[in-house]
């Protein structure tokens, strides 16, 4: 009995092949599942929200906090002279 490689080999790749297409298709139903589960877990809100004893909850708001008082620098003659900080305008001499 001849042993013929070619073909063996060929059975191996479709044996890699079904394998690739077999995980292929396990992460699909992974997914098609997570948004089946997703839009049932929808649709049950939708049912408690349409319910004739529905009453929506009012929503808390924080509260406001005050700014910062801004930091007054002591010894910048910016603040002083009420002159912006930078380069000195050019004078025409």
């Amino acid at each position: 009995m001849a042993l013929n490689f070619d073909e063996f080999q060929k059975v191996v790749e479709s044996a890699q092949q079904a394998d690739a297409v077999k995980a292929d298709l396990k992460r699909a139903l992974k997914k098609v599942t997570s948004a089946l589960d997703a839009l049932q877990g929808a649709l049950g809100d939708m049912e408690n929200v349409l319910a004739d004893d529905y009453v929506a909850t009012p929503k808390e708001r924080k509260p406001r906090q005050l700014r910062a008082p801004k930091a007054e620098n002591a010894g910048d003659a910016s603040s002083v002279t009420g002159k912006k900080p930078g380069r000195p305008k050019k004078s025409a001499e």
